[in-house]
C-alpha cells in the first residue's frame, strides 16, 4: 500500500489567521536568530539540523539514549527543569514536549518555564490527559512492571495527572495565556519501546477494530498540545479579562510508528488501514 492509496489522510493544516501550534509548525515559523529552548530534551524533541538559523539550547537531567548532536547553533546543558541555570527571559520560544508528566516538582518546573520565556514569547506544552485510556494504560503498565520485575524502588514515570482546567489555571498564575489547543488522540507510539514493540501491532489493531465495530474510541482525547503567550509587563494586569479564546486545532489520528499527527476523512465504510502522511507507515 502506498500513500497514493490514502488521499484522505493528510497532515494538519494551519489557516492563515491561526498561530502555529504543533511542534513542527513552531520550529518552521520561528524567525532566523530566534532563541529556542528544548526543556527536557532527551536526544532532541525535533531534528535541530532542520533550522540551523535558530539559536537552540537543549537541556535535561539525563540523556537516554544520548544528548542531541552538537552543532554550531546548538548548546546542550545538563540541568534540572525545576532549577535551571538559564537566564530570565532568555528565550523567544520554549518547548516542553511530553516532559511535565514525568516531573515531581510541577510548580517549580512551571515557574522555570515561565521565567526563562521572554515577555511576549511562546511556551509550547504537550502532556497526556490523565482521564484518557492511554495515560491510564501507561501508568498501569508502569505499576505492573514494577511488581512483576520486583523493582519495588523503581520510580513510576508519570508522576503528574492533568486536565485542561488545571493546566490553564497553572500557567495563568505565571502570566501565560492559552493561545492555541489541540486535543490529540493516542497513537500508542510509546509502545515502540523494544520491550513492548511486539505487542504494539496487535494491540493497536484491536483498538481500531473496537472503534469500527462499536464506536468506542479508546484512543480519543489522549493528549493536550498547547501554546501559551507570556504577557508583557504592561499587558499582565488585564490579560485574563481581555484574553481571546484559544484557537482550537483538529487532529483525528496519531501514527503509531512516528507519533506525528494526521487528519483523516475516510470514506464509508472506513478502510482497515491508513498510511501516515509523515513517515509512510501503515496504521490501523
Amino acid at each position: 500500500m502506498s500513500a497514493a492509496t490514502t488521499p484522505w489522510a493528510r497532515r494538519p493544516e494551519k489557516a492563515p489567521d491561526e498561530p502555529p501550534l504543533f511542534l513542527h509548525e513552531l520550529i518552521a515559523a520561528a524567525p532566523a536568530g530566534a532563541r529556542v529552548v528544548d526543556a527536557g530534551c532527551g536526544p532532541g524533541s525535533w531534528n535541530y539540523a532542520d533550522r540551523p538559523a535558530l539559536a537552540i539550547t537543549g537541556f535535561d537531567i539525563k540523556f537516554p539514549p544520548g544528548p542531541p548532536p552538537r552543532a554550531a547553533h546548538v548548546g546542550v546543558v545538563r540541568a534540572d527543569l525545576a532549577r535551571t541555570p538559564l537566564e530570565d527571559g532568555a528565550f523567544d520560544l520554549t518547548i516542553c514536549h511530553y516532559v511535565l508528566e514525568h516531573v515531581t516538582e510541577l510548580r517549580a518546573c512551571r515557574d522555570e518555564l515561565a521565567r526563562i520565556t521572554r515577555p511576549g514569547g511562546t511556551l509550547y506544552v504537550a502532556v497526556p490527559r490523565a482521564a484518557a485510556f492511554d495515560d491510564r494504560l501507561y501508568r498501569f503498565a508502569g505499576y505492573f512492571a514494577k511488581v512483576a520485575l520486583m523493582k519495588f524502588g523503581k520510580r513510576i514515570e508519570h508522576q503528574q495527572r492533568f486536565d485542561l482546567a488545571m493546566l490553564k489555571a497553572l500557567f495563568a498564575e505565571r502570566g501565560l495565556t492559552l493561545e492555541a489547543l489541540a486535543r490529540v488522540p493516542a497513537g500508542f507510539s510509546w509502545m515502540n519501546d523494544p520491550r513492548t514493540k511486539p505487542l504494539q501491532g496487535p494491540f493497536t489493531d484491536a483498538v481500531a477494530w473496537l472503534h469500527r465495530v462499536s464506536g468506542i474510541d479508546l484512543a480519543a482525547d489522549a493528549n493536550f498540545v498547547m501554546t501559551f503567550r507570556k504577557a508583557t509587563a504592561g499587558a499582565a494586569a488585564g490579560m485574563a479579562a481581555g484574553a481571546a479564546p484559544p484557537r482550537i486545532r483538529r487532529v483525528t489520528h496519531v501514527c503509531r510508528e512516528c507519533g506525528e499527527h494526521s487528519v483523516l476523512a475516510p470514506p464509508t465504510p472506513s478502510p482497515a488501514r491508513w498510511i501516515c502522511p509523515w513517515c509512510g507507515k501503515p496504521n490501523p
